[in-house]
């Protein structure tokens, strides 16, 4: 067996949107969404978590996606849908909303 493992879920989810989590042990860990960033200390995410909001409420939840998680000693990070697609939706959101709070402070 090697230095990682993986755990890929056979069937395709529905009703969950897409995201991309890493914990890193009991030093906390993050979940990126394209509409929310989740970030917490600890291995408690339940009772620590803050949210950033980084636009409006997730749609397209009907779409099913592949749920992967991998391993590697006290690091897991785990998917719902591809990574890179979360990553560049998340931050076409993040961008939306810099520019929008841009504009508001000028105006």
């Amino acid at each position: 067996m090697g230095l990682v493992e993986r755990h890929s879920s056979p069937e395709r989810v529905r009703g969950r949107e897409r995201g991309f989590e890493i914990q890193l042990g009991e030093l906390g860990g993050f979940e990126l969404r394209p509409t929310r960033l989740f970030l917490w200390p600890g291995s408690d995410r339940e009772a620590e978590a803050r949210v950033l909001s980084l636009g409006r409420a997730p749609r397209n939840l009907l779409l099913p996606r592949k749920e992967s998680e991998y391993v590697a000693g006290a690091v897991r990070m785990r998917s719902v849908g591809n990574p890179l697609m979360t990553l560049a939706l998340a931050a076409v959101h993040t961008a939306k909303a810099v520019r929008r709070r841009g504009s508001s402070d000028r105006g």
